[in-house]
């Protein structure tokens, strides 16, 4: 099971990290503004290409803690081109698919309606369980930046409900994390009587959605590494994973011994 103490130890100790999400919380910010002012034209025109960029930063966070490389947000942003025009490439059709598949399934079959809520659950399982493929493929190509990752079906299909029970475990997590920081700012907010749509409350849940990308990457490699397998040659050379086989080994050997 990912820890989520490693994914806030990885986001918190990466080189200039408060920088790098000062920077990329720029373009949320202003997507942000927009949409609280009504501007709307403005936001719309933003919300996409700042959508991308934050899907390829993820991405490439995730591949770079798979690599073992030190830096998980780039501030390179022109490295993130190719890697949202593989995104693209990879996810799409298969997402596409998906959802079209989910859609059949739960207009052409129906539960009897003496079942109460039987049409319900049904359709809350089938949609669960599309989601789940979708970030199934989303991580086997965020492991490697692989554009052929999400087509092994056999991969997806073994993985598929492991993913679904580590993201249900991540939900609560995540939403504990972001209401600790979001829930702070707030009532100093409230405390002062400043509005919470003050630019500098909005600035800073924008910087808060960066760490969040920081944190998931790092969290997400964990549940790829776990849910997701791979050759263990891929691995060697990764430091967070060697320094975990040590620390179960040398765990065993304390036991053994006591």
């Amino acid at each position: 099971m990912a820890l989520m103490t490693d994914a806030l130890s990885d986001a918190l100790s990466e080189n200039f990290s408060i920088v790098k999400i000062l920077v990329y919380a720029i373009p949320v910010f202003i997507c942000a503004y927009a949409f609280i002012h009504k501007n709307i034209p403005l936001f719309i025109i933003l919300a996409i290409p700042t959508a991308i960029l934050l899907l390829a930063l993820l991405s490439n966070g995730i591949a770079n803690i798979t690599s073992n490389k030190r830096e998980i947000l780039t501030l390179n942003v022109f490295s993130l081109i190719p890697v949202a025009i593989k995104l693209f490439l990879a996810i799409t059709p298969q997402t596409i698919m998906t959802i079209g598949i989910g859609f059949c399934l739960t207009y052409f079959i129906r539960i009897p309606e003496e079942l109460k809520y039987g049409q319900l659950i049904y359709e809350c399982i089938v949609w669960a369980l599309s989601a789940s493929v979708i970030l199934t493929e989303y991580f086997a190509f965020s492991k490697r930046l692989d554009v052929k990752a999400p087509y092994n079906l056999q991969m997806i299909s073994e993985s598929t409900i492991d993913i679904l029970v580590n993201i249900i475990f991540l939900i609560p997590q995540l939403i504990l994390i972001d209401g600790i920081l979001v829930g702070i700012a707030w009532y100093m907010f409230f405390l002062f009587k400043y509005s919470l749509q003050h630019p500098l409350f909005v600035y800073y849940c924008s910087a808060i959605s960066i760490f969040n990308i920081s944190f998931l990457a790092s969290y997400i490699a964990q549940i790829s590494y776990e849910a997701i397998k791979e050759k263990d040659e891929l691995y060697n050379d990764n430091y967070y994973i060697k320094t975990k086989k040590y620390e179960i080994l040398n765990n065993k050997k304390e036991e053994k011994e006591n």
